[in-house]
């Protein structure tokens, strides 16, 4: 990869990262609106300072395994069998399931899907990231979004990879994915990632306070897993 593309993903991360800190200021000046508490305004205030601060080092706060970073349920722990699960792809309109997926190593996107434009992007950038074709890994992104607000999505960013639509939320709270990263949102996925080895077992999982994270971080942060 030469020092310019480095340079110029560098930048988009950052862009990325600063759109995703918009929306939470925007979000919770909404939520101090309509609360009209103080209290509330005083904590808002202070995530984002936290949100900031996170950002400003580099990459935000992450969890690995058993941490819940805001996770409403458990997920399957490293080394255990992935849930079994049926989603729609919106790619393809087929149908996806945790034994297709076996036979090699599978990277699972959980993120706030198409309210994120950050978390789609992410999406698009992890395909085309060498990276993991490199190390044998397939990349399938699940959202609580529709089958068709998906495919709508797909087209737009140039997503070819799996999007599979998750709105009945059965396989996110299995994954324990639900507000886990990301903003929290107890009924959404929140921004996190689990690999899966040729064999749909748990080998790593890690979820991010950041809409974004950077391919090659994120691979690095996978480390010997992959």
């Amino acid at each position: 990869m030469s020092h310019r593309l480095e340079q110029k993903q560098q930048a988009r991360a950052e862009r990325l990262r600063q759109e995703a800190l918009a929306r939470a200021r925007v979000k919770r000046q909404r939520l101090m609106r309509h609360a009209g508490i103080l209290a509330v305004g005083v904590i808002a205030v202070t995530l984002v300072g936290v949100a900031i601060t996170n950002n400003g080092t580099g990459g935000g706060a992450s969890v690995d395994g058993a941490g819940t970073l805001g996770a409403t349920t458990a997920g399957p722990p490293v080394g255990s069998l992935a849930p079994s699960f049926s989603l729609t792809d919106a790619v393809t309109g087929r149908q996806v399931t945790r034994a297709s997926l076996e036979g090699h190593k599978t990277l699972l996107f959980f993120s706030e899907g198409v309210s994120c434009s950050p978390c789609i992007i992410q999406s698009a950038d992890l395909q085309h990231y060498g990276g993991l074709a490199r190390d044998g890994i397939r990349l399938v992104s699940i959202t609580t979004d529709t089958a068709s607000e998906l495919a709508q999505a797909a087209g737009q960013y140039g997503i070819h990879t799996p999007l599979l639509a998750d709105p009945t939320t059965r396989m996110s709270a299995a994954y324990g994915m639900l507000g886990h990263g990301g903003m929290e949102h107890p009924t959404q996925d929140g921004h996190a990632f689990m690999l899966l080895d040729a064999d749909g077992r748990v080998v790593w999982h890690r979820a991010y306070s950041t809409m974004y994270v950077p391919p090659g971080e994120l691979l690095a942060d996978m480390g010997a897993k992959a």
